[in-house]
């Protein structure tokens, strides 16, 4: 089985492993994940030595992705910056996200008629802002899309810290962190059978459970308990308590979640728990009252 580099946000083939890709683009594709997690610029010297280049394959691949309009160079500096194409494919996702019907987002399980992805965000945009601004924390919103976990939205808390790597569209590993976790606890244990046979368990963060059997207990307890915590198991120094969105009839459509410190986890974790899990029943209250679902 090929190997993966993992950069924030990029999965890739390692350079060495043939396969049925193009490995410039890969190299490409590589460039950008990496600038993008530099708001502020990389020179080509650094981009050559992270992404462990040759500086004249660097310079080649930085010019096309400038000229395509994937990067930019301001004018009289150094550094390259996330080019005016970048938000033209966010848009282009989004609303492709927005078009499909939620019918086949899970095998096996559909949404109520009428609703999507972007209907569920835009109903409970509002209960997000109110969780954020209660507990001065990120809250997250995500769903199942094609048998992985997305990212549907984020409410960033001015005074605490973002979580690198996370974006609105992200779709990473769904074991190494509280909403992967909790959707993954509400599924059908013949999918999640599935998924894991699919997404090996491979260690993300410090405390990344990657014991299958001991991975199958933990969503055992998230069931019995109503909620999903993440103790570093995505990044250092990242906790995060996750619980699920019920449909009216009782289907999980999506998973709420905030995220937090190591210090505010032992200050006030119960406190915590309590306004994630109530905002949670609240959504569910939302969804119940919600135009789509009373036609």
């Amino acid at each position: 089985m090929a190997r993966e580099l993992h950069i924030e946000g990029f999965n890739s083939l390692t350079p060495d492993v043939k396969g049925d890709v193009l490995q410039t683009v890969q190299r490409a594709l590589r460039v950008l994940s990496l600038v993008a997690e530099h708001p502020r610029g990389l020179t080509v010297r650094q981009i050559s030595a992270a992404l462990d280049l040759n500086i004249s394959t660097c310079y080649h691949l930085l010019n096309t992705l400038v000229v395509s309009g994937y990067l930019d160079r301001p004018p009289h500096q150094q550094i390259y910056l996330l080019g005016p194409q970048i938000p033209y494919l966010n848009n282009a996702f989004v609303q492709g996200v927005a078009a499909q019907e939620t019918a086949s987002q899970m095998e096996g399980i559909s949404w109520p008629p009428g609703w999507s992805a972007s209907w569920l965000v835009g109903q409970l945009r509002a209960m997000m802002y109110r969780l954020t601004e209660q507990t001065q924390e990120p809250s997250y919103l995500s769903c199942w899309r094609f048998g992985e976990v997305l990212l549907l939205a984020i409410v960033e808390a001015p005074r605490a810290p973002k979580v690198t790597g996370l974006y609105v569209g992200y779709q990473g590993p769904a074991h190494c962190h509280a909403l992967g976790k909790v959707l993954l606890a509400y599924s059908d244990p013949a999918f999640v059978d599935r998924y894991l046979d699919v997404h090996p368990l491979t260690s993300i963060g410090p405390n990344t459970i990657v014991q299958r059997l001991r991975f199958q207990e933990e969503l055992n307890d998230i069931v019995r308990q109503g909620y999903s915590i993440d103790k570093e198991e995505f990044s250092a120094d990242t906790y995060c308590i996750a619980a699920p969105i019920f449909a009216p009839k009782g289907e999980v459509v999506a998973g709420l979640a905030i995220s937090f410190s190591g210090e505010v986890f032992a200050k006030r974790v119960e406190w915590l728990i309590a306004q994630v899990t109530r905002a949670a029943n609240y959504a569910r209250a939302e969804l119940r009252l919600a135009p789509a679902y009373q036609l």
